[in-house]
């Protein structure tokens, strides 16, 4: 009887945590989008936007949107450029060490160290 209750008990939880596991896929998958880029021409280079958007693999709605917010403040004057770029390659170098048999995606490693540097003039990202 208790070995019955035992399994019993065992399927709910691993009924539970793959249903958890699909309704998180499906929640991720709604938050992915198809990112806009513009193709680099000679006499036109690619924007510093697309740079920062296809560089650091941005690919959730969250992310290309931090990625507009830092252009935004760029173009404001609020953020020089000259950090931003200091970030975007520190984290894309950050992103090449693999830990535990994976790598992250440079935008891991970007946003929290954009914010720590945009605080430190100010500036909300």
């Amino acid at each position: 009887m208790r070995l019955i209750r035992l399994l019993t008990l065992s399927a709910l939880v691993l009924l539970a945590a793959i249903s958890g596991r699909i309704v998180q896929r499906a929640a991720a998958a709604d938050e992915v989008q198809k990112v806009e880029v513009d193709a680099a021409k000679p006499n036109r280079p690619i924007s510093f936007r697309d740079r920062l958007v296809v560089g650091l693999q941005a690919r959730l709605k969250s992310e290309v949107a931090f990625v507009d917010a830092v252009v935004a403040e760029v173009q404001a004057g609020h953020v020089p450029q000259r950090l931003v770029d200091e970030t975007f390659f520190w984290a894309r170098q950050r992103a090449t060490i693999v830990r535990y048999g994976r790598s992250n995606r440079p935008i891991v490693y970007f946003v929290p160290a954009m914010r720590a540097r945009a605080k430190l003039l100010n500036v909300s990202l």
